[in-house]
């Protein structure tokens, strides 16, 4: 009798031990894990274009007032300003623009160069267009032109055509808001008049800033056009000879950067 009790006791002993070691190790079923640290996130990165250089404006060998901007540069930086904010490129490789080869197109007040024209559909004449004029060999931007068919206001496509153009503006100077292009298109708007159809249509204004000039051109007949030019002081002092107002600097949503009417020392 004596020898089973000692050997219950032991049994007793022994599960005891092997319950408080079951106690001691992994958490049980109904025993939640401790709470990682979540990963620390990576810094982000900025936006690829302020790695970006300047654009210049200069002169061709042909005399041509042009920047220093290939058309495939252009198109690369407007898709990339414009899938940042609508998840999308915009504008095709320029071999799918129109091309209208060298001339004025039919937009009186633009430049003679080579002419491409593009809309995301070309049967759609209500959808503002997208115009590049380039250099006679094709190999360098003069001016950016978007244009509005003024027989398809009431089809509401004018909020299209002023972000076609912020885009353009932003290629040259991408911290741009879209509330500082609305203040840049209020001002280039006021007090604009359309040209008769037998006129040369000049802009009310210009502003410019770093080589980039940018107005707007409106005459009866024809598409609004806001164009975005390389400029340099002869064509301003041509322009203020012609009795169009230049203003240097763009305006900003808060008035900071717009420069004194008349200024236009480069």
């Amino acid at each position: 009798m004596a020898n089973y009790k000692r050997h219950a006791a032991a049994l007793l002993l022994a599960l005891a031990v092997a319950g408080g070691a079951a106690g001691c190790g992994a958490p049980s079923a109904s025993t939640e894990a401790p709470t990682q640290d979540a990963p620390v996130s990576e810094t982000t990165q900025p936006p690829a274009w302020t790695a970006w250089d300047p654009v210049a404006v200069t002169t061709n060998a042909a005399g041509e007032r042009c920047f220093a901007l290939s058309a495939q540069t252009f198109l690369q930086r407007y898709n990339t300003l414009w899938a940042a904010d609508w998840g999308e490129d915009l504008l095709p490789a320029l071999d799918q623009w129109t091309d209208y080869g060298v001339g004025t197109l039919s937009r009186n007040g633009g430049l003679e160069g080579r002419q491409y024209q593009t809309r995301q559909d070309p049967t759609n004449f209500a959808e503002p267009f997208l115009a590049l004029c380039l250099t006679q060999t094709g190999d360098q931007v003069m001016e950016v032109v978007a244009g509005l068919d003024q027989k398809h206001y009431v089809q509401g496509p004018e909020t299209l055509f002023q972000r076609k153009a912020l885009y353009s503006l932003r290629v040259f100077f991408p911290e741009l808001t879209e509330a500082d292009f609305q203040t840049l298109y209020a001002q280039l708007s006021q007090d604009a008049q359309y040209a008769e159809t037998w006129e040369t249509p000049l802009p009310a204004r210009v502003f410019y800033q770093d080589g980039v000039a940018c107005y707007l051109l409106l005459q009866i007949g024809e598409y609004d056009q806001l164009h975005v030019r390389a400029a340099d002081q002869a064509l301003l002092d041509q322009w203020q000879a012609a009795g169009v107002e230049i203003i240097q600097g763009f305006p900003t949503a808060d008035g900071s950067a717009a420069g004194e009417k008349g200024d236009h020392t480069t």
